[in-house]
C-alpha cells in the first residue's frame, strides 16, 4: 500500500508534465519581426586626377637678316633735272637676294642733315633694262632706242647736244623701269637719323636717285637689303590634363529584415 501510494504522486506530476509540454508546443505560434541589419553596398564615385601628355605642334618661327649694300654705279651731274628737280644723285645697286624670301626689303637710313632743302628720293628695279650709266657714258650692250620717248624723267638744262644719246637711253630705262615707291620733302634740317624701307621682293637690280640736294652732305644716307623667312616647325611639348575616372567604394548601410520566430499564442498579440 505504501509503495502504491508513492508511486502515485509521481506518475501524476509526470502526467502533468506531459500535458504542459504538449500544450506549450501546440500553443505556440510563428510570428515574423522586424531586425535591423548592416551590409555593405559597392558604389562607383567620378574624379578628376592629372595626367600628363605630349603634343605635338606647328609654330612658325620669323628669321631675319640684313646685310649691307655697296653701290655699283654712282654719279651725279648738276646740270640734269630729274622730275623737274635740280641735280641728281643716281646709286644703282646689285642685291643678293632671288624673291626666295617671305619678305625682302630695302632699308635706306638718311643721316642726320645740317641744311634745309627740298628733296625727293625715288627706287627703281632697273633690270629690264639695265642701271643708267654715267653721263655721257653708253656701255656697249646698251642697244639704242628711237628717240622719241615719253615721258622724259631726265632733261638736261642748257644745251643738250652732247647728251642726246645718253638721254634717249636713260629715259627708255626708267620707262621700262619698275617704280618700287618713294618718297619726297626730305632731308628738312632733320635733327636724327631717319630711315625709310621699300618692298624688293623679285627685284635684283635696283636704283636710288636723289634729286635736289646740291650739297654732297645732304645726300648721305647707307642702304642695306633685309630679309624675312617664316618657318614651320614641329615641337613637341608636354601638357597636362585632368581626366575623370571611377572609383570603386564600399559603403555601409542599415535595412530592415523579417526573422521568424515561434512565440506563445498569448504573446503574438503584443509583438509589432
Amino acid at each position: 500500500m505504501t509503495g502504491s501510494h508513492l508511486n502515485t504522486p509521481v506518475r501524476a506530476l509526470l502526467v502533468m508534465g506531459l500535458i504542459t509540454i504538449v500544450l506549450s508546443v501546440t500553443s505556440c505560434v510563428s510570428v515574423q519581426q522586424p531586425v535591423q541589419e548592416t551590409y555593405y553596398e559597392t558604389v562607383y564615385i567620378t574624379e578628376n586626377r592629372t595626367e600628363t601628355y605630349d603634343e605635338t605642334v606647328a609654330v612658325v618661327k620669323t628669321i631675319c637678316g640684313e646685310e649691307a649694300l655697296i653701290p655699283c654705279v654712282v654719279w651725279s651731274n648738276p646740270s640734269l633735272r630729274f622730275k623737274g628737280h635740280r641735280f641728281i644723285w643716281y646709286y644703282g645697286y646689285r642685291l643678293p637676294g632671288t624673291g626666295a624670301h617671305t619678305e625682302e626689303k630695302l632699308r635706306i637710313a638718311l643721316y642726320k642733315q645740317d641744311y634745309y632743302e627740298y628733296s625727293l628720293i625715288s627706287l627703281f628695279d632697273m633690270a629690264p633694262r639695265g642701271q643708267v650709266l654715267q653721263p655721257p657714258l653708253i656701255s656697249a650692250p646698251d642697244p639704242l632706242q628711237p628717240p622719241a620717248v615719253q615721258p622724259n624723267w631726265i632733261t638736261k638744262e642748257g644745251d643738250a647736244t652732247g647728251f642726246k644719246d645718253w638721254l634717249n637711253l636713260a629715259n627708255i630705262k626708267f620707262n621700262f623701269a619698275r617704280f618700287l615707291g618713294g618718297q619726297s620733302d626730305l632731308w628738312m634740317n632733320r635733327e636724327s637719323a631717319y630711315a625709310i624701307e621699300f618692298d624688293t621682293r623679285g627685284a635684283r637690280d635696283i636704283a636710288i636717285v636723289i634729286a635736289a640736294p646740291t650739297i654732297p652732305q645732304n645726300a648721305r644716307y647707307s642702304a642695306s637689303w633685309i630679309w624675312t623667312d617664316n618657318v614651320t616647325e614641329n615641337i613637341t611639348r608636354t601638357l597636362e590634363r585632368r581626366v575623370p575616372y571611377q572609383v570603386e567604394r564600399k559603403v555601409e548601410k542599415q535595412r530592415t529584415v523579417y526573422k521568424t520566430s515561434r512565440v506563445p499564442i498569448w504573446e503574438a498579440p503584443f509583438i509589432k
